[in-house]
């Protein structure tokens, strides 16, 4: 989809859209979305999403966004027995932009090798 357009797919589909679009993709899928943004994937699924955008995945997922934006993530919290989120805002020191994160058993955002 384009500029401010929004792109669906289904599980372990494909989503993209452009500056400020929203890009939505089921478990196992790979959502992107330019600068401002709003990228979703699923559980095990993949997230970007531009400068000052959004970049959300379910469990075991990764998210990756541009500088100030933000990443959601969802871990479980096994001495609680449930599934918890952790948000990070890239700030560009503690968590640098443009770099795929993940998170640790603790809930903690983790840089994922290349």
């Amino acid at each position: 989809a384009g500029t401010r357009g929004t792109a669906t797919a289904g599980d372990a589909g494909t989503a993209t859209a452009g500056y400020a679009g929203t890009a939505t993709a089921g478990d196992a899928g790979t959502a992107t979305a330019g600068d401002a943004g709003t990228a979703t994937a699923g559980t095990r699924g993949t997230a970007t999403a531009g400068t000052r955008g959004t970049a959300t995945a379910g469990y075991a997922g990764t998210a990756t966004a541009g500088y100030d934006g933000i990443l959601i993530l969802t871990w479980w919290d096994e001495s609680r027995q449930k599934y918890r989120k952790a948000m990070t805002q890239v700030d560009g020191e503690a968590v640098k932009p443009n770099t795929k994160y993940k998170l640790d058993t603790a809930g903690s955002f983790v840089e994922v090798s290349p």
